[in-house]
């Protein structure tokens, strides 16, 4: 019996050991510390950290909207979990924001982080554009700027759209005053035929005008000026007709003379012979106008001569 006893208390010895031992490596300490945690007092100066980073950068004006998610945590009881590096956490979870300088030009936007890169590139613009651009201000997350690249292209873009405009201006230019000096040469040209043709010879288109011509040239002693105007004063008023008759004033013949009598002095035949009629107007030109340019400017002025 005093065997059995003994060997009874080494096995109770040796389950509470065993107990003990399996207690102790299941054992797990409480996350109740974690979840405690001041998250806070943990985020807020690594917040800081990174903020400082990235203003060295150049973002300005970096916004702590990761203090307001690090309370939203705090207040909600929801730690980070400490298994990954605490920095790194934070940064991958969550992104900074930072405010940025935007330029729209042809409805795109082109987003800048610090004013010296957008006022030259608007300079750049400019230079090839006469609209006037404005820098507005736009809070999207870090690492949002346009890239170099984009920049470069809307530059050559503007810069290939002046050129190009210059040159068409140029071209445009060049075709106007081509035309205007076609145009005067025309116009002198026109003139000078003008002047040939006025020295040009009124050849007599019948006999009455034949004869008419030769009275006026050799007779009269007046200028090839002075026939044309005959011609045309005598076109007017009979259209060398001997018989054309005026009934409401009762002008007759060639030179309407009026009353038709009037040319009895050039031959009984006045009232029907052309040649009569004739010879008795440009006796009455030389004696009343001086030539028939003379008469013709005053029928000209007042439709009657």
């Amino acid at each position: 019996m005093h065997v059995n006893f003994c060997w009874l208390k080494v096995f109770l010895i040796s389950l509470l050991l065993t107990i003990i031992i399996v207690a102790i490596i299941t054992f797990k300490p409480s996350k109740t510390t974690s979840s405690q945690l001041n998250l806070y007092g943990v985020e807020t100066p690594i917040l800081n950290k990174e903020a400082e980073r990235i203003k060295k950068q150049g973002y300005e004006k970096i916004s702590y909207e990761l203090n307001k998610m690090v309370q939203t945590l705090q207040k909600n009881n929801m730690p980070i979990e400490l298994s990954y590096d605490i920095e790194k956490a934070i940064i991958k979870k969550y992104d900074f924001y930072a405010v940025y300088h935007k330029v729209t030009v042809d409805n795109k936007d082109y987003i800048f982080k610090n004013a010296k890169d957008c006022d030259d590139f608007i300079k750049n613009i400019k230079k090839y554009s006469n609209k006037e651009y404005e820098i507005t201000f736009v809070r999207l997350m870090v690492y949002k700027e346009t890239p170099k690249e984009e920049i470069n292209k809307i530059i050559a873009s503007k810069k290939a759209a002046y050129e190009k405009a210059l040159a068409e201006a140029e071209a445009k230019k060049k075709a106007e005053e081509a035309a205007r000096k076609k145009a005067q040469a025309e116009a002198a040209q026109k003139k000078k035929n003008n002047k040939t043709k006025s020295k040009t010879k009124t050849l007599p288109s019948s006999s009455y005008q034949q004869y008419a011509y030769n009275l006026v040239i050799n007779t009269y002693g007046w200028s090839e000026y002075d026939f044309q105007c005959l011609v045309k004063l005598w076109n007017r008023e009979s259209g060398w007709n001997p018989n054309a008759h005026n009934k409401k004033s009762g002008a007759h013949g060639i030179p309407q003379a009026l009353p038709a009598k009037k040319m009895a002095s050039e031959g009984s035949d006045y009232y029907t012979n052309g040649y009569t009629q004739i010879r008795w107007g440009l006796k009455y030109i030389k004696n009343r106008y001086g030539s028939p340019s003379a008469a013709w400017a005053h029928s000209q002025a007042h439709h009657w001569y």
